[in-house]
């Protein structure tokens, strides 16, 4: 959100055109600031800047009420006073690029016109949409990766680490747990709805009771957090994965396929295992297709067993 933005939202709060969300967002931090007397070191700027960022985006997403009538000296007292916290908060937060590492965190927030990229420490990559908010370590843990989507949208795209698992956390409190594959997470706190849906690969999401569901490619799952309520439907396909390998091992490709398709792919020698392999494929491609690719480099043949999701690869 620009400084114009959160000044225009102020204006809704003196013209008295702000829902009660509204109002009690620029109230609360009306008496952060009386708390503070407006004496804040630059980290507690930043930090003031971010969390009101975040409040005032989560607030468009509220649909308008009737309002109580409030004298015009509290709104101009208050939003005059906000506005200083806003204009401090805004300029550290430009100058730190929107990124503040905590020890081993770090915290990305985007702008409401802003994509940003992220490759984590593993290999993985986050394309974090518009008005989110994401904390990750610099360095995973060695037996696990864990991350939290605190607000917005975003679509990852997971390292294959078998003793690895990926973990991601978010402020609905519905965790999302991954091997390797690639998938969208739309997680907003003014939002009745949360929804998962898989690209590539398989997920299980869960909450503190418990499992929600494992969605496979091209699943969502939609979760109404009013009434607790999960729904897994289909989908089209909502972007493609690329993933290229050079001098890879075929156990290697096999593992990668196996993980972005959701099949099984069995060698019927275990000596084909070290064949190298350099090709570059698109989860476009059907399994079939990218396997008669394979199989035609190293003059192997496969068919389909009698479970339509296992392969054998033969000489």
């Amino acid at each position: 959100m620009t400084e114009e933005q959160a000044k225009e939202l102020l204006q809704k709060y003196l013209d008295q055109q702000a829902n009660p969300e509204e109002q009690k967002i620029v109230e609360e931090w009306y008496a952060t600031l009386q708390a503070k007397n407006i004496v804040l070191p630059a980290d507690q700027k930043a930090e003031i800047g971010q969390q009101m960022f975040i409040q005032l985006k989560a607030a468009m997403y509220k649909e308008p009420k009737r309002i109580k009538v409030i004298k015009l000296q509290t709104f101009g007292k208050i939003a005059a006073a906000v506005l200083i916290v806003i204009s401090m908060g805004l300029s550290v937060w430009k100058i730190s690029n929107q990124t503040k590492p905590a020890g081993n965190q770090v915290t990305i927030i985007t702008g409401v016109k802003e994509q940003k990229r992220i490759t984590l420490s593993d290999g993985s990559v986050v394309l974090l949409g518009p008005a989110a908010k994401l904390c990750y370590p610099k360095a995973f843990a060695s037996n696990n990766r864990q991350i939290e989507l605190k607000e917005g949208e975003a679509f990852f795209d997971i390292a294959h680490q078998e003793k690895r698992p990926f973990t991601v956390h978010t402020a609905s409190g519905i965790d999302i747990r991954v091997l390797g594959t690639s998938f969208k997470v739309k997680s907003y706190r003014a939002s009745k709805q949360f929804e998962v849906a898989v690209v590539t690969g398989k997920v299980a999401v869960s909450n503190k009771n418990g499992k929600l569901g494992t969605l496979v490619k091209d699943e969502i799952l939609t979760y109404d957090k009013s009434v607790g309520r999960a729904a897994i439907g289909k989908i089209k396909a909502l972007a493609f994965v690329e993933f290229a390998f050079d001098g890879a091992t075929l156990e290697q490709v096999i593992n990668k396929l196996q993980y972005t398709y959701s099949i099984k792919i069995l060698l019927n020698d275990v000596t084909l295992a070290k064949l190298k392999t350099t090709a570059s494929f698109s989860s476009r491609q059907s399994p079939e297709e990218i396997l008669d690719i394979i199989c035609s480099l190293h003059h192997l043949k496969f068919n389909t067993s009698k479970n339509p999701k296992t392969f054998n690869i033969y000489r």
